[in-house]
């Protein structure tokens, strides 16, 4: 779930996209986002502000650090 966060606060953005298929039938393929190692290993360093050992061991069902986060807006 932490990686969501991260895609919706824009820290990371798919780089590609795969059809994966479910079953037998055509009809269940979906499209899958597929996101480069480099960035995601590089977010510690681009957000020294989150406490990453601590976002390691959220417990399941527990709320999100990031939750509070908002993405910040892009600057002309």
């Amino acid at each position: 779930m932490e990686f969501d966060w991260m895609v919706k606060l824009k820290w990371l953005r798919a780089t590609e996209w795969a059809e994966v298929q479910y079953g037998t039938s055509r009809a269940g393929a979906v499209q899958v986002s597929l996101y480069r190692t480099a960035d995601v290993d590089a977010l510690p360093g681009a957000h020294p502000e989150i406490d990453w050992a601590e976002l390691r061991h959220v417990e399941k069902g527990r709320r999100s650090p990031l939750a509070t986060l908002r993405p910040k807006a892009k600057t002309v």
